[in-house]
């Protein structure tokens, strides 16, 4: 029996998910750990702060394997655009998380400005810190780079959460040298309140991304995409487009339009076009897609721009065909009559 070759590759790309959520939730266990031997050796409230953001990665990381395994799921009678929008609801956990922990750490950090800082061991705390934020960049850049190749938004938001993460413990070491350097131990809750402020930015950056993805906020790259997909395979009978709407549902792509025909074409022959879009934009997708095409009948007003060579109802000679450009593609009824 043979295999298809999508089904087949849309399997590979989920055992790569899924090993990259469960990677992640497993090395976020041990930095976790390790930081928080970190604070134990050196009572510093900046590697609190670092240390209770990794926190959150195991949250997410939870989060982000329990996504992943319901946005493999394909679409159903109750789902029928599919489960993928878990991931956005993922992300969007995620970045609430990181918003507590924010507070959670700025609370420590003025804590202990108040009751004056009690440092010690700082050079064997700021050794081991310094090899859990390597670990965590190897984690992050390998999350991110699993997220692209996969198109999965939850993988790519605890990558970025992860490299965040990263920059952190930088900030954290780097302020701490200082400290040790120059004994001014009040560095330390200050370093901390700002590494707050970091992961509050942070976590506001994921969860705006997140709520987009749920409120299907168009994305701009996604519509200049599929507007230069149809405009490469363009035929003779698309004579003009509008109503443009793409959205994502994790990865799996849904997209619709108005596409203007010649308005004496049988059904049969809008058939073989709408056929001939859906090959277009989503045939051979790993992931899967919906495509519905709303068909317009064109009117006399737009014979100058139609190229069909032979047609009965040409009201004037053709001068120039309309491209399909994003600012096209996506005007609404509202827009058609008004002049270019």
């Amino acid at each position: 029996m043979n295999s298809n070759p999508s089904a087949d590759r849309a399997a590979l790309l989920q055992a790569d998910r899924m090993r990259a959520g469960r990677l992640s939730l497993l090395v976020g266990c041990l930095i976790f750990a390790a930081k928080f031997l970190a604070y134990w050796l050196t009572g510093s409230a900046a590697v609190f702060a670092d240390a209770m953001e990794s926190t959150i990665n195991i949250v997410s990381a939870g989060m982000l394997v329990f996504a992943l395994a319901v946005a493999a799921r394909p679409p159903d009678k109750s789902h029928p655009y599919g489960h993928g929008k878990v991931e956005f609801l993922s992300a969007g956990i995620e970045g609430a998380a990181i918003a507590f922990a924010a507070l959670v750490i700025l609370a420590q950090g003025v804590r202990e400005l108040i009751a004056g800082p009690e440092l010690h061991r700082l050079d064997l705390g700021l050794a081991v810190l310094a090899a859990a934020a390597i670990a965590n960049a190897g984690l992050g850049l390998h999350l991110s780079r699993v997220g692209r190749r996969t198109q999965s938004d939850a993988l790519s938001a605890d990558g970025r959460h992860v490299l965040a993460d990263v920059w952190t413990s930088v900030g954290v070491i780097g302020g701490l040298i200082v400290v040790g350097l120059t004994g001014w131990a009040w560095a330390d809750p200050l370093i901390a309140i700002a590494v707050a402020f970091h992961v509050a930015w942070e976590g506001y950056r994921v969860l705006h991304d997140s709520l987009g993805g749920l409120m299907d906020e168009s994305e701009h790259a996604h519509i200049a995409k599929v507007t230069a997909a149809l405009e490469g395979a363009r035929e003779s009978s698309w004579i003009d487009l509008h109503g443009l709407r793409g959205w994502r549902s994790g990865a799996r792509r849904h997209i619709d339009f108005h596409l203007t025909v010649p308005r004496y074409f049988d059904v049969s022959q809008i058939h073989v076009i709408h056929d001939r879009i859906e090959s277009v934009l989503v045939g051979g997708d790993e992931h899967g897609g919906d495509v519905v095409v709303h068909f317009d009948p064109c009117d006399d007003s737009e014979c100058a721009q139609c190229e069909m060579k032979v047609c009965p109802i040409r009201d004037c000679t053709f001068r120039a065909a309309k491209r399909f450009t994003p600012e096209r593609a996506v005007r609404p009824d509202s827009e058609l009559d008004r002049p270019d």
